[in-house]
């Protein structure tokens, strides 16, 4: 093996990092069918447990450089020995664990560690109250023990499960007794010289991994529950497609007849038009969007529209909208958090005479006065 510049192990020799993965899984594999006394495995039966073609598992048994025998298939104590030899577990590595909380306490009692050549010889931890208490086989010894026992036992491998703030500090006083192997629970990354590979078991990783592969699931789950909804339009869609055919001059009465009936027009809602229509969703979002009248988000309660035109300006008009912008926390063409109030401003409705004017709705108010506008707004807050 070798090290990245990040200290994480790379596999020598360009092996393919899955298959390095995959690897001890096989052992895993083998093992358990060697005590269930089965002599041998074909490619096709290992490759079911990885999901991947049985060629891949002859690639990956062809780099740890075993050979099956025709028609029976891979030797189970065989491949398993050659793993074995492989990965070097059929050598014995001694190691020692710093750290007794809940996960070094788990680690230094569990069994599996001595089937992949690891001898656990000590474990170590700076805290009074459990210096000297028995953990498994092991009597807890304080910190100033460690060098002692490094290099009375030849240790080759640190095993570090101490919170993330002391972990720099514990591996450099491991790597000062000459150990070249780390193997990391914290949650950090630790800095280590150029000839010391450290392999970081990052749980916080792991659990983000299953919670973005969860958030993955549901966000496909929703977009199928869409898809299968598109392929049933609600019954409204339907009658006003029954009014029209699906050509292109008719496009802009569906869209002006869709959003009358639902107030706006959903993304779901225009895939249903772009089935109908036989268009790119893509494209008719475009053209929902070159027009100025339709509408892709929910319409607020309130919209207010302000005049524009060269007279309501003069008398005012920008004045009450930024009083309005000011009051609702919201600019020109946004709405506000709580679906309330929209604000947008619209071209001369030809009274100029009675200006500046304000539309909330289908309500006209006319002659508005910046003053006027905070009592306005205040009832229909209070309205809701």
């Amino acid at each position: 093996m070798k090290r990245k510049e990040n200290n994480t192990i790379q596999p020598e020799g360009g092996i393919p990092e899955q298959t390095l993965r995959r690897i001890p899984l096989y052992h895993q594999i083998l093992s358990e069918m060697e005590r269930r006394g089965e002599e041998y495995v074909s490619s096709k039966n290992l490759a079911k447990f990885f999901q991947v073609d049985d060629t891949q598992v002859r690639k990956d048994v062809a780099i740890i450089g075993y050979k099956g025998k025709p028609k029976s298939g891979y030797s189970v104590k065989g491949l398993k020995a050659a793993i074995e030899e492989f990965l070097g577990i059929n050598y014995e590595n001694t190691a020692i664990l710093i750290g007794t909380g809940h996960l070094g306490s788990a680690l230094a009692q569990y069994p599996g560690l001595g089937e992949y050549g690891l001898k656990l010889i000590a474990v170590f931890d700076n805290d009074p109250s459990k210096i000297g208490n028995v953990l498994g086989p092991f009597t807890i010894l304080p910190m100033e023990s460690l060098q002692r026992v490094v290099k009375s036992y030849d240790i080759g491998i640190a095993i570090i499960t101490v919170p993330k703030e002391a972990a720099q500090s514990v591996c450099n006083r491991v790597v000062s007794l000459g150990i070249k192997a780390i193997w990391n629970f914290a949650p950090t990354q630790l800095s280590v010289p150029p000839d010391v590979t450290v392999r970081n078991e990052n749980i916080a990783m792991g659990v983000a991994m299953l919670s973005h592969y969860l958030k993955t699931h549901k966000v496909l789950h929703e977009r199928e529950k869409i898809e299968r909804e598109i392929k049933n339009p609600p019954k409204k869609i339907i009658e006003i497609f029954n009014k029209y055919q699906p050509k292109r001059e008719y496009l802009i009465p569906i869209l002006e007849e869709v959003q009358r009936a639902f107030g706006y027009l959903s993304e779901e809602t225009l895939g249903f038009i772009a089935d109908f229509m036989d268009m790119p969703l893509t494209k008719l979002i475009g053209t929902v969007k070159f027009y100025g009248n339709f509408r892709m988000s929910p319409p607020a309660k309130y919209r207010i529209k302000i005049c524009i035109g060269e007279n309501c300006q003069k008398q005012g008009a920008m004045d009450i909208l930024e009083a309005i912008s000011k009051q609702l926390n919201i600019s020109e063409g946004e709405t506000s958090e709580n679906g309330l109030f929209s604000l947008e401003t619209v071209p001369c409705p030809g009274v100029c005479g009675d200006g500046p004017i304000i539309t909330i709705n289908e309500k006209i108010y006319k002659k508005v006065k910046p003053s006027e506008v905070s009592k306005i707004i205040g009832k229909l807050i209070e309205q809701g």
